[in-house]
């Protein structure tokens, strides 16, 4: 069972689409730099280093000597939370409602937002409906 007493209060649906993606770059352990981070997200550098200057702030990222950015203990943890209720929810939203991918990925991130304080119960849910 996922601990998910770590997810932020507060945490945007932008924050949380970067904790996701931050959390599939990093998984071999390593550290990403900004500009792959930038590239993933097809945002700009400026609008990369903006988020992960919050994200460090809040204690779920730290940048690394060289620049790397790599989540922390704490982030890796609410990754896992947000992680665990994303695809599902996703995948319930295409099938219930036939979007298109892009936004059944916009609607979540806006869903897991709004609901950071119920996520256990909105991950049993999902489970329970799969």
């Amino acid at each position: 069972r996922l601990d998910m007493a770590n997810c932020v209060p507060g945490m945007t649906p932008a924050a949380i689409k970067y904790l996701l993606v931050l959390d599939d770059l990093c998984r071999e352990g390593k550290g990403v730099r900004s500009v792959e981070i930038a590239a993933r997200m097809n945002v700009s550098k400026p609008s990369a280093h903006s988020m992960l200057q919050n994200l460090c702030q809040a204690g779920l990222v730290e940048k690394e000597r060289y620049g790397t950015v790599c989540l922390t203990r704490e982030g890796r943890s609410a990754a896992a939370g947000y992680a665990a209720c994303f695809g599902p929810l996703c995948r319930r939203m295409q099938e219930a409602l036939g979007l298109e991918e892009d936004a059944c990925q916009t609607a979540a991130y806006a869903i897991l937002a709004q609901s950071q304080d119920r996520l256990p119960q909105l991950r049993d849910r999902l489970r329970a409906a799969e």
